[in-house]
C-alpha cells in the first residue's frame, strides 16, 4: 500500500444556497490508478476543481503529499505538479498542436526554440504513445486528438498527478482502449491518475481504487476489486438499478425522413459522399462510426448548418423548403452533440433555456412580451419531472453540473409535439439513473410515433435503444444491420474497417 498523493479533511463547498461537497473526506495513494464516481451534481468535479485551485474551500483542510495546500489559481497546482483536463477542453482551435502545448509554459526570454520544443514533445509522444502530428491546427483534430492535446499539455508540464473529467465521453470504443492503456503507462511511470467518469465498466475494469460520492458526501472508497458492477451502481444511486426493457423486434411503414444521394463539398472536413437512408415513424435508427467519419458533418446538414446535394424529405416536405426554426415548431426535436457549443446559453436561466427555440410560440409569448406567469409554470414543472438539480428555474444553466445540463436540453424537447428527433449522444457525461431516464423518454418517443436518429459513440446505448443500425465511415454509409442480426463485435469491425 502506497501512501497517500492527495488526503481530502472535512472540506466542504457552497454555491450561494448549494451544498456541492460536505465535509469530504477521502484519500488517493500515490502511484495508482483512482476512479471518481457518483450521480451528476454529486459534487465529483466540484472536488477535483478545489484540489486544481479553480475553487477554494469554505471549510476543510486539501492536503498533497503531506503538506496542507491553499491553492488560489490553477497556477498553483500546477506548479505542484498537479494537472487537470477538464470535459470541455480548453485549447486554442486556430494555434498549431505544439503552440496550444506551450501557451503560457513560454520561456522567459523572447525567443521560442521550436527545435528544442519539438524535440522534447517527440520524445513525449514516443514514451506515452501518441502519434499526433505537433504542426496541425487543432480546429482540424478529431476529439479524441484534442484530448491528447491536452493530455500532452499536461505532460510537457511535468505532472505528477493528472486528473481527468469525462475523459471517455466524446471517444469511440477503439479511443477509449487506447486512452486507458496510455493512463495506465503513466500509473506504471510512477504517476498517478484520477479519473471522473459514469461508466461503471470502465471503472471496474482500468482503476486500482474507487470513491463513490453521492449529494455531495463520500460514500465509500474501496479497492475496485471488491465490487461488481451491481454494487458499484447501487453505491452511487443508492437503490438498485432497474434494466432497460429493449423493444420487440417490429417492422415500420410511414417515413419521416428520406435522404437520397446527399453529398457535401467543403473544405477541411469529412465530406459526406451520396448518402441515402431513411427513418420511419416509430422507429429508432441509430448512427455508429469512430468519431471524425461524417457523424458531424450529417448532423449539420440536418439542422441547416451546411449547404449540401441532393434530396433530404422531412415529413413529406423537402428540408429547404422551412428554417431550422419553422420545423423545430413543426415537430423537429434535437439534441446537440456538444450542449455548451449548440444547445445551450451558459449564462442564460434555466427557465430561459427552457423555452428556447420555442420562445415566439403563443405559449410564451403574446404582442411581443413574455406570459410570465405561464413561463414559470411551465419551465417549472419540467424541472420537476425531469428531475433537474438544484431545482431553480432562476439559476444559470452555467451552474448546473454536466448531466443536469443534459437533462434540460431534453426537458426542452418536451414542448413539442415530436414528429422526428435528432438525439446526439443524449446521454454523454451523464450518470446512470439520468441515462437509464434518458433512453426510457426515447423509447417512449418511438412508442408514440416519433421518428428518431440516434447519434452515439457508445456502442451498448445504439444495441439497447436501436432497430437499426447505420455504419458511417469516411463520410459513407458502409454497413447497415438490424441490432437482432448483429454483434457488438461485428459492428465494430465495421467501424474499423475490418472486415470481420
Amino acid at each position: 500500500m502506497n501512501p497517500p498523493i492527495v488526503e481530502f479533511r472535512e472540506v466542504s463547498k457552497s454555491f450561494e444556497s448549494c451544498l456541492a461537497n460536505q465535509s469530504l473526506s477521502f484519500s488517493v495513494e500515490e502511484n495508482s490508478f483512482h476512479g471518481l464516481v457518483g450521480e451528476n451534481g454529486a459534487g465529483k468535479s466540484t472536488a477535483m476543481k478545489l484540489l486544481f485551485g479553480l475553487h477554494l474551500p469554505d471549510s476543510g483542510t486539501i492536503f498533497f503529499r503531506n503538506e496542507p495546500i491553499h491553492f488560489r489559481s490553477p497556477k498553483d497546482a500546477i506548479s505542484k505538479r498537479i494537472g487537470m483536463v477538464h470535459q470541455h477542453f480548453n485549447l486554442v482551435p486556430s494555434l498549431a498542436v505544439w503552440e496550444n502545448i506551450v501557451l503560457g509554459e513560454e520561456p522567459q526570454s523572447s525567443f521560442l526554440n521550436k527545435s528544442n520544443i519539438f524535440k522534447s514533445l517527440d520524445s513525449l509522444q514516443a514514451e506515452y504513445g501518441f502519434k499526433l502530428d505537433l504542426k496541425a491546427l487543432v480546429e482540424h483534430l478529431s476529439l479524441g486528438e484534442q484530448q491528447q492535446v491536452e493530455i500532452l499539455k499536461t505532460l510537457y508540464r511535468k505532472v505528477d498527478l493528472l486528473i481527468l473529467d469525462e475523459p471517455t465521453a466524446v471517444l469511440s470504443p477503439h479511443e477509449v482502449i487506447l486512452l486507458f492503456k496510455r493512463l495506465r503507462n503513466l500509473v506504471a511511470s510512477g504517476k498517478t491518475v484520477i479519473v471522473i467518469t459514469h461508466k461503471l465498466k470502465e471503472v471496474l475494469a482500468y482503476t486500482d481504487h474507487v470513491t463513490v460520492m453521492r449529494q455531495g458526501q463520500v460514500v465509500k472508497t474501496t479497492p475496485t476489486s471488491l465490487l461488481t458492477e451491481a454494487q458499484l451502481s447501487q453505491l452511487i444511486m443508492g437503490k438498485e438499478r432497474r434494466g432497460l426493457k429493449k423493444r420487440p423486434i417490429q417492422s415500420f411503414s410511414e417515413s419521416v425522413l428520406e435522404m437520397s444521394s446527399v453529398s457535401t463539398r467543403l473544405p477541411q472536413t469529412i465530406n459526406l459522399r451520396d448518402m441515402g437512408f431513411n427513418v420511419k415513424k416509430g422507429e429508432i435508427v441509430g448512427v455508429a462510426g469512430i468519431e471524425g467519419n461524417g457523424q458531424e458533418e450529417l448532423v449539420k446538414v440536418l439542422s441547416q448548418l451546411i449547404p449540401f446535394e441532393g434530396t433530404i424529405q422531412l415529413l413529406n416536405k423537402p428540408l429547404k423548403d422551412l428554417s431550422f426554426y419553422d420545423w423545430r415548431q413543426r415537430g423537429f426535436s434535437f439534441i446537440p452533440p456538444d450542449r455548451l457549443r449548440d444547445g445551450l446559453i451558459a449564462d442564460f436561466t434555466n427557465a430561459e433555456n427552457l423555452i428556447l427555440g420555442h420562445h415566439f410560440s403563443s405559449g410564451y409569448q403574446e404582442k411581443g412580451l413574455f406570459k410570465a406567469a405561464a413561463v414559470k409554470r411551465t419551465t417549472q414543472n419540467r424541472m420537476d419531472r425531469f428531475e433537474i438539480r438544484p431545482n431553480s428555474i432562476e439559476m444559470l444553466s452555467r451552474y448546473l453540473s454536466g448531466g443536469n445540463q443534459q437533462k434540460l436540453l431534453l426537458a426542452r424537447e418536451e414542448s413539442a409535439q415530436t414528429s422526428f428527433f435528432l438525439a446526439c449522444h443524449p446521454t454523454r457525461g451523464v450518470d446512470i439513473g439520468a441515462s437509464d431516464f434518458i433512453h426510457e423518454y426515447l423509447l417512449q418517443a418511438a412508442n408514440q410515433g416519433a421518428g428518431i436518429l440516434l447519434v452515439s459513440s457508445d456502442l451498448d446505448e445504439l444495441f439497447s435503444l436501436s432497430d437499426r443500425i447505420l455504419v458511417l465511415r469516411g463520410g459513407s454509409i458502409v454497413f447497415e444491420t438490424r441490432t437482432d442480426q448483429c454483434s457488438v463485435e461485428t459492428l465494430g469491425l465495421q467501424m474499423t474497417g475490418v472486415n470481420p
